[in-house]
């Protein structure tokens, strides 16, 4: 066995020292001090972060420290650098892309938890870590402390991907949890979120999907092979939910709602994208409750398939935070420090350029309609005839009673002056109908001089 005095020293350098970097260092200087088994112990040689003073670790640690980035990227004794800055703005991302480059240029393989710049510069981030021969890994940028990238790269390798997708931010599943417990609109449960520590102050990279969005792009790559730019898939958030949504929901196969990140093969084609879905009560995915994340794989291998199932495996964990991320970080840094996983290129099941990505128009789902309305005859009638006419049939028509606190919370909300009385509120199902349909429907709608509020639609999960 080795002694202390052998095991051989990887130097560490980390950019950042936030929620992140902070339990990076404890775990480092604290909990694993830096021995990674009997062989090997990981030494933090360097941290950056752009006001040092104050924070945990520098009164014992001051040396370390420092407020510029290339004491880091070119420090002669780093051997990994860790990319744990947090993304807060778009106009960082080509710094933080530049920092990654410049540690490839020095010799220095890449652990990065910043989903964001790998989204946007993946490309030119792979190519660069190929062309110079290092290694990048990126664990902890989908599911936190869920081992999802590395599941897909190696557990499931065998498999042809027909699916990946779920739930991947927690702050989303959070709000529309407490909703649909307590009742509590959308503005409260947001409020609750962000004082329990689950939402940012600027929490609109969570809500409007593009936190999602960026997770769903690399699991699309790990998966499919596919290299797609952010904004170039179908988004919704979750702004536009009300408590009312999770009454219908509860009143349609006991069903809930969720945000969904869904990348699902059809044919040579990928469908893409990341939507609030309406999901039934027998579905895994609608007991998980609270920040957890859960990410479903399901595939076609030698054996046979799934045989109806809605998937194969279901990834369950923490999905944000210091401490999960942290050590999804470390796994990375721990792999590269014992050299037992090597790929510089694009780790996919599928080569790169194989499939491609559905049009947005051609996604085809049922949907989830509701409506607020004037409440005067002849309106259901209208709309049903208006959808007739796109070629979308309905499935079932929804007007449950609401007492009176319902409707005066719902047009609160809305900031409506009707009375209560002349308020409707009501829902459709439609039948699996093309995004391209539901869109020209539901202009030819919203204009109708009967419509008090903007339509809310969003896809009903089904695993075909």
């Amino acid at each position: 066995m080795a002694t202390v005095n052998s095991r051989r020293k990887v130097g560490i350098g980390l950019l950042g020292s936030g929620v992140v970097g902070e339990a990076i260092q404890d775990i480092l200087f604290h909990d694993l001090k830096g021995q990674v088994g009997s062989d090997v112990e990981l030494e933090l040689r360097k941290i950056y972060t752009r006001s040092p003073q104050g924070k945990k670790w520098f009164g014992k640690r001051k040396a370390l420290f420092t407020s510029r980035p290339e004491e880091v990227l070119d420090h002669p004794g780093v051997d990994i650098v860790i990319e744990a800055l947090g993304f807060q703005a778009a106009k960082q991302l080509p710094q933080f892309r530049d920092y990654i480059l410049r540690a490839f240029r020095n010799g220095k393989s890449v652990v990065t938890s910043d989903k964001a710049v790998l989204a946007r510069y993946g490309k030119e981030i792979w190519s660069a870590a190929k062309s110079s021969g290092q290694q990048l890994r990126f664990e902890a940028c989908v599911g936190g402390g869920i081992p999802v990238i590395r599941s897909l790269s190696e557990s499931f390798a065998v498999e042809q991907p027909e699916a990946v997708f779920g739930i991947v931010n927690g702050t989303c599943n959070y709000i529309l949890s407490q909703m649909e417990k307590s009742g509590k609109p959308y503005a409260e449960a947001l409020a609750e979120a962000q004082q329990k520590g689950y939402a940012e102050t600027n929490p609109a990279s969570d809500v409007n999907g593009s936190d999602a969005e960026a997770k769903l792009l690399l699991l699309s790559m790990v998966a499919f092979g596919l290299q797609i730019e952010p904004g170039k898939i179908w988004r919704k958030g979750i702004e536009e939910i009300q408590a009312v949504d999770f009454r219908y929901a509860q009143r349609i196969g006991a069903s809930t709602i969720k945000q969904l990140a869904v990348a699902r093969r059809r044919g040579a084609a990928v469908q893409v994208f990341v939507s609030p879905a309406l999901v039934s009560g027998e579905n895994f995915l609608a007991g998980v409750d609270g920040a957890t994340n859960a990410i479903c794989f399901a595939g076609t291998s030698s054996s046979g398939g799934r045989g109806g199932r809605d998937c194969d495996y279901v990834l369950v964990g923490p999905g944000a935070g210091g401490g999960p991320t942290a050590v999804a970080v470390l796994g990375d840094v721990c792999e590269l420090a014992r050299g037992t996983r090597k790929f510089s290129g694009l780790p996919s099941l599928v080569p790169p350029g194989t499939l491609k990505l559905q049009r947005e128009d051609e996604i085809d789902v049922p949907f989830y309609v509701r409506f607020v309305v004037k409440d005067r005859a002849g309106i259901v009638g209208d709309i049903g005839k208006t959808f007739g006419r796109m070629g979308v049939n309905i499935s079932e028509i929804w007007q449950l009673r609401h007492v009176e606190d319902e409707l005066r919370g719902l047009m609160q909300s809305y900031k409506l002056k009707q009375k209560s009385g002349d308020v409707l509120p009501f829902v459709m199902t439609l039948e699996r109908t093309t995004l391209r349909q539901m869109r020209r429907a539901l202009d030819s709608i919203r204009n109708r001089d009967y419509i008090l509020v903007e339509p809310v639609w969003f896809p009903i999960w089904s695993s075909n």
